[in-house]
């Protein structure tokens, strides 16, 4: 069997989105099946292609056509022009090439992840003219990315009608987590699995302690809920950036980083890290932090998306703060199986509280949660749940 990997991040290991892919071409490859990859990419994203891939898989890339119309000026406006030139013009173009190369491969079946409108669009039409059914990965409901981008109300309707369409008709839709799973089955009468991003099983070493005393809160990946994240820097200028005499130190792993600071701080910048090396960086800490949005117009992926960031942490075995409302799907999750912190405000003098309380508690019941934690990705988040998910939602059986 062959399979044509359609996106617009090619397996890498540089991109969260690339990682993901890559572990799971690794699945395919392993368990003797072929894959290619058609990919439609931005030529500002410089994805590093393992060389493991570039060797078994053939790849097609070819230029994204620009999404950011509408952070134009005259926004909507440029928004419906040039979105519409788009569809009518470039897309079609990019529809024959990607059909053309699946029947060139002798493609048995499309794995389609859609993230932003070209993909949306795509997905569907390359489907059809290529004659092989196809499978829908989404990591992100699309309403987030059409409010992002500031969307006319026109291209906005067209977007989620191609969604929809894409949906009813894939074979299954790959979710990014069990409420996205639950939600999609039952709004576009589709088959909806869930495939959450696993790690091996194995423990990471255990923490050291600081020479220094200090107490490190850490969060990695992207900063997307800079609300939450600045309410947690106001909290702890609350707390003067110590906890009975111990200072605070925040670390961020990631690659963009923006926030705002009125007083003194004790913030440090890590920069991107390979997968294996944020892992033991991370096991070094002492409170690791998940912030989702509290902003209504960010409802819906609040409730649906799952943060690969949280089986990063849970298997490191340090406890964990999710900071986010009651409908979250990070924060249902903890909650559920009882593995870490909740802190459910953007107030920071409650922040600081719940701050307090966490490390006013023994060193002894913090490392009983995390080892909590632990025991839960065990259950649900290790590399054979996410192998096991992944091949029963394209279909297909191995021995």
């Amino acid at each position: 069997m062959k399979i044509m990997l359609l996106t617009d991040i090619p397996p890498c290991m540089n991109f969260t989105a690339g990682i993901v892919l890559n572990k799971m071409c690794d699945f395919l490859l392993e368990a003797g099946f072929e894959v290619c990859c058609f990919a439609v990419k931005d030529i500002n994203v410089d994805a590093l292609i393992p060389p493991d891939k570039a060797e078994k898989m053939k790849f097609q890339i070819v230029k994204k056509p620009v999404e950011g119309w509408g952070h134009l000026k005259f926004g909507p406006i440029a928004s419906y022009i040039g979105n519409h030139y788009t569809a009518l013009f470039l897309l079609p173009k990019i529809a024959c090439q990607a059909s053309a190369f699946a029947k060139e491969n002798q493609v048995d079946l499309i794995w389609c992840v859609v993230q932003g409108q070209t993909m949306i669009k795509l997905a569907e039409p390359i489907a059809h003219q290529a004659g092989l059914p196809y499978v829908i990965q989404v990591w992100d409901p699309p309403e987030w990315w059409l409010m992002e981008n500031r969307f006319d109300r026109y291209t906005t309707r067209s977007v989620m009608k191609s969604f929809q369409k894409a949906l009813h008709h894939s074979r299954c839709c790959i979710a990014a987590s069990w409420a996205m799973a639950d939600y999609y089955s039952q709004q576009y009468n589709c088959k909806s699995i869930p495939v959450i991003l696993g790690f091996e099983p194995e423990r990471i070493q255990e923490k050291k302690k600081n020479e220094d005393n200090s107490l490190i809160i850490a969060m990695s990946g992207q900063l997307y809920a800079s609300q939450e994240i600045q309410a947690l820097i106001q909290a702890l200028d609350l707390m003067e950036w110590q906890h009975n005499g111990r200072k605070i130190i925040l670390r961020f792993y990631g690659r963009s980083i923006q926030f705002f600071l009125s007083k003194p701080s004790n913030i440090q910048v890590m920069g991107w890290l390979h997968q294996d090396e944020l892992l033991s960086e991370l096991a070094q800490t002492d409170l690791l932090y998940c912030p989702y949005w509290f902003s209504e117009q960010f409802r819906l992926p609040s409730t649906l998306s799952f943060p690969s960031k949280l089986s990063t942490y849970l298997k490191t075995g340090v406890p964990t703060l999710v900071h986010a409302p009651d409908y979250a799907s990070p924060r249902k999750f903890v909650e559920q199986n009882d593995v870490g912190y909740i802190c459910g405000t953007l107030d920071p003098n409650t922040i600081r509280d719940v701050l307090n309380y966490v490390f006013s508690s023994t060193e002894e019941e913090r490392k009983e949660r995390g080892l909590r934690g632990y025991h839960t990705f065990l259950r649900y988040l290790t590399t054979e749940h996410m192998r096991t998910a992944f091949f029963e939602a394209l279909g297909i059986a191995t021995e």
